[in-house]
């Protein structure tokens, strides 16, 4: 008998969302008088009450973001999620760092997921779609081969089914198998000619099997695509350099750098670009922070409990 681990169901992620709601710290003096007592109502479960002081005191500093996270808190505890991502949403358009709204925004996306995912096993439990969630929640627990078993069974339902031909292509890909991964990435492309995740993919098993030419071809597809994709002006780079043409993988490197500026392998192709062309303080240069960063991917971190633990008390 095969056993299924799906997400939790919606009153379950709820109430752990709801622990979280109230386990967030009251912060006392930092708060003004208004949102202390909307905090309290809130914590003693007076959600109107809440709420009435929180639109009260929003009326009157309309950009206040503690008033509006702690709105957002209020919606979720009355269930109201959908509300709430669009408060918290309207947060971040303000200040997309804020760490509060960013902590209940992946919470509260995550559950309207879940009970997205729920209502899809329930409508159409033997749909395409159906075929490729069940299909990623095994992959995400290493069962690769009942995650193939799900994309197709869902491809064999919808034969241009998109998400399922990536899934599957990627899948190949990361076993190693890339002539099958060339295939599903080559018929999702033929369904649609402008998709990122196939012509990334398709580029990138390309490059496994040395057609550089080719695999230039479909990351050039990728980067307009997404032309805010480090790993794919990364690639490309590496299937310019290949191909010799330098000058060409350089800038295309450095986009890759300038995009993500932790992308050790690209510091490392940028050396190996400006050490071909004689550029030899540039390669130095690339190299050095290719090793850097390597040692900071290598060295142990320190655990922040056993620090902890030796600080006197």
């Amino acid at each position: 008998m095969r056993i299924r681990l799906y997400p939790p169901c919606a009153p379950i992620f709820l109430a752990i969302l709801l622990a979280a709601v109230y386990a967030m710290p009251l912060r006392g003096e930092q708060m003004p008088e208004a949102l202390q007592d909307a905090t309290r109502a809130l914590y003693r479960g007076e959600y109107n009450r809440a709420a009435a002081l929180l639109h009260g005191y929003l009326q009157s500093y309309p950009a206040a973001k503690d008033a509006q996270i702690l709105l957002a808190r209020v919606c979720i505890a009355q269930g109201q999620l959908e509300p709430a991502l669009e408060k918290l949403e309207r947060v971040l358009k303000g200040n997309p760092t804020n760490p509060d709204a960013l902590y209940y925004l992946e919470r509260v996306s995550g559950l309207l997921s879940q009970m997205e995912f729920q209502r899809l096993l329930q409508l159409a439990p033997d749909s395409a779609p159906a075929h490729q969630v069940m299909g990623e929640a095994d992959e995400t627990q290493n069962r690769a081969d009942l995650a193939e078993t799900e994309y197709l069974a869902g491809l064999k339902l919808d034969p241009q089914f998109i998400e399922t031909l990536d899934a599957l292509g990627d899948l190949k890909r990361h076993q190693f198998k890339f002539d099958e991964a060339i295939r599903y990435y080559t018929r999702a492309l033929d369904v649609q000619p402008h998709d990122y995740a196939a012509a990334y993919g398709l580029g990138a098993a390309l490059l496994f099997k040395h057609d550089d030419a080719g695999a230039a071809k479909s990351l050039k597809l990728a980067v307009v695509i997404d032309p805010q994709s480090a790993a794919a002006h990364m690639a490309l780079g590496d299937a310019l350099l290949r191909e010799g043409h330098l000058q060409a993988a350089i800038t295309e490197l450095k986009i890759a750098v300038s995009l993500l500026p932790d992308m050790r392998q690209a510091y490392t192709l940028l050396a190996r670009a400006y050490r071909t062309l004689g550029n030899t303080e540039e390669a130095d240069a690339a190299l050095r922070k290719s090793q850097e960063l390597n040692r900071q991917e290598t060295e142990p971190r320190e655990d922040p409990m056993s620090s902890e633990q030796q600080t006197p008390q």
